[in-house]
């Protein structure tokens, strides 16, 4: 048992798993020079090889060298893993903060209270560590909630346990056993925690890279179901998630396909910076208008569309009505007194398991006839007769055979 606890050996296997490790972070560094993440991580690894060493030798060493600059530097290490952490998460590296710990322990070590008591300076030690690993855990559960990935568990639980661990060493520094006795000889408990903090070390390294990668097939995702300009869903995610609202819907969906009225001339007047703009005011000004459980995104150029769940026509018209009238009262800053109008078609789900191209052709239909009545204005789809621009009646009993989704038509006026 004491020759497998012996925590010299303990120590020098972590530093040379620390030394691994840091050296396939250089080697990832130096592929990826742009990162500002893996230089702290470099700068973290060096430190704790170089204090886990400088500790395994406290039998050959100077107690000040072993000791007060070994675990220095060991408080150091993990105060730059909780600044790498603040940086990959978006935040700015305070390097004054990742070494307040170790800058505190070195000149704590020089006081008689660390002098006289290995108790002391185990319970300082331990809730230097405890702080950082606790600070870790809490800024990866933070950022979950707006980042939600399936590693941030893993990541704040590993962080979580090491400021556990090192927490509990202060009881059983006082009631079990001090961590080194008199001879130099070590108690078990203290070898177990290094054993363990050792083992959840690598882990948190390794929970980082894998969110790393857990950030980029985000992005790739988003990016493949995201319109790139508005940020909304594209028309492949409408589609994907409009068809699975349908088939689950009870009590009813009504939908509505949004035109806004004249857009090939503002792109011809005023460039097509201008129409970008148009876009991003037009889509910011009625997605922040949804409540949750509709589905809002850009399906074509100037086209949008929103699918409401449990919504009746006469519901949905008055809704359409209402995101008119807050576009047409929109001003667009720096373009002069340009104002931009919204043509809205309705249509509304009369039974479950309505199709989705059967909407949108019915929608699309009840929007060309506002286009037809003079645009901006909210039209709802009647099945029996639809006004056409050339002013001539046309019976249209189900409109799907002519207007597929495939076949929706483009407007540009």
């Amino acid at each position: 048992m004491d020759q497998t606890l012996h925590l010299p050996t303990i120590m020098v296997v972590h530093a040379v798993i620390i030394m691994i490790s840091t050296l396939a972070t250089i080697y990832m560094w130096l592929r990826y020079r742009g990162s500002h993440v893996l230089p702290i991580l470099v700068a973290a690894g060096l430190a704790g090889c170089a204090a886990m060493l400088l500790h395994a030798n406290r039998g050959t060493l100077p107690l000040t060298l072993s000791s007060g600059l070994g675990i220095g530097l060991g408080i150091l290490a993990v105060g730059l893993f909780w600044q790498a952490v603040v940086v990959f998460e978006g935040g700015r590296l305070s390097i004054a903060k990742a070494s307040a710990g170790g800058l505190a322990w070195i000149l704590l070590w020089f006081t008689p209270m660390l002098q006289n008591s290995i108790e002391a300076r185990a319970a300082t030690l331990s809730l230097l560590l405890a702080g950082y690993c606790f600070l870790t855990a809490q800024l990866t559960l933070v950022r979950a909630k707006h980042e939600p990935l399936p590693s941030r568990s893993i990541a704040a639980t590993t962080a979580g346990l090491r400021g556990l661990l090192w927490l509990a060493a202060v009881p059983l520094s006082v009631f079990v056993a001090p961590p080194y006795a008199e001879d130099g000889s070590t108690a078990q408990w203290f070898a177990l925690v290094t054993l363990a903090n050792s083992m959840l070390n690598i882990l948190s390294l390794v929970s980082l890279l894998v969110i790393a990668k857990e950030r980029d097939e985000r992005r790739y995702r988003l990016a493949s179901e995201r319109d790139p300009l508005t940020n909304l869903p594209n028309r492949r995610t409408f589609v994907t998630e409009a068809a699975e609202m349908l088939h689950e819907a009870e009590g009813g969906a009504s939908l509505l396909l949004f035109d806004i009225d004249h857009f090939k001339s503002v792109n011809d007047t005023h460039g097509h910076a201008a129409g970008d703009q148009v876009l991003l005011a037009f889509s910011h000004a009625i997605d922040q208008r949804m409540p949750k459980g509709w589905l809002f995104a850009r399906i074509g150029g100037e086209e949008f569309a929103c699918l409401m769940p449990r919504m009746s026509a006469q519901q949905a018209v008055a809704v359409a009505e209402n995101l008119r009238l807050a576009i047409a009262d929109m001003a667009m800053p720096g373009l002069g007194a340009l104002r931009i109008a919204v043509s809205i078609g309705v249509c509304e789900a009369t039974q479950r398991g309505t199709g989705l191209d059967t909407m949108l052709a019915s929608a699309d239909a009840a929007l060309y006839r506002a286009k037809a009545d003079g645009r901006n204005c909210v039209r709802l789809y009647e099945p029996a007769t639809l006004l056409v621009e050339t002013g001539q009646s046309i019976a249209l009993a189900d409109p799907q055979p002519r207007l597929g989704l495939a076949r929706i038509r483009r407007r540009s006026a």
